[in-house]
C-alpha cells in the first residue's frame, strides 16, 4: 500500500448540511489535490407490511423531479442509528418500526464523499407520528412487493439506497 501524507486542508465551503474541504496531500512523490464533502451520517429504512413494502416520494430539488425511495435522512448528533431509523420513519411515513433488521453501513460516494448510510429492513409497524421536516411534500406509497421488483427490473427506481435495500431484501428474505 502507499504511503500518502497529508499536505494542507482547506475549508471552502460551509453550508447548513455538509461543508467542502480541499486537500492537497502528497503520494508516490507526487502532489495531489482534491475536493472532500463532509457530510454527516445518515439512515434509510425499508418499511414492510406483509407484502408490501412503503416507500415515498418526494421532490428533489437537485434533480428537479420527483423520486421514489425508501425513507431516510441524517442521524442527529447523540442519536443512534437505530434511533434515527425509527425517528425518520416516524416522521415520512408515520409510523414506527417494532423491528429493525440492519442490512449494514456503506459509504455512497467513497471518492469525493464522507456520507456513510445506515439501511435497515423495518417490521411490525404501528402508527406514530412525528412533525415532517420542513419543505418536505412527502407522498406516501404502499406498494406490492412484486411491482417494486418489476420497477427496478425495468429500471425505474434510480435511488441507490432504495434499489440495494430491496435487492437485499429480495435475496436474503422474500418468499416469491
Amino acid at each position: 500500500m502507499n504511503t500518502m501524507k497529508n499536505l494542507k486542508r482547506k475549508l471552502v465551503y460551509e453550508g447548513l448540511i455538509f461543508k467542502v474541504w480541499q486537500e492537497e496531500y502528497e503520494i508516490e512523490s507526487h502532489t495531489l489535490k482534491r475536493d472532500i464533502v463532509e457530510f454527516p451520517e445518515t439512515c434509510a429504512v425499508l418499511p414492510i407490511i406483509e407484502e408490501d413494502a412503503i416507500l415515498i416520494t418526494q421532490f428533489r430539488y437537485p434533480l428537479k423531479k420527483e423520486i421514489l425511495e425508501i425513507p431516510a435522512g441524517k442521524i442527529d448528533p447523540g442519536e443512534t442509528p437505530e434511533e434515527a431509523a425509527k425517528r425518520e420513519l416516524m416522521e415520512e411515513i408515520k409510523m414506527k418500526p417494532e423491528k429493525l433488521i440492519k442490512i449494514g453501513a456503506f459509504y455512497l460516494t467513497p471518492g469525493y464523499s464522507t456520507e456513510r448510510i445506515h439501511i435497515y429492513i423495518g417490521e411490525n409497524l404501528k402508527n406514530a407520528s412525528l412533525p415532517e421536516d420542513l419543505g418536505e411534500n412527502i407522498k406516501i406509497q404502499r406498494m406490492p412487493l412484486k411491482k417494486l421488483m418489476d420497477l427496478m427490473n425495468k429500471g425505474e427506481i434510480e435511488d441507490a439506497k432504495t434499489l440495494l435495500a430491496l435487492l437485499y431484501y429480495f435475496h436474503f428474505y422474500w418468499k416469491k
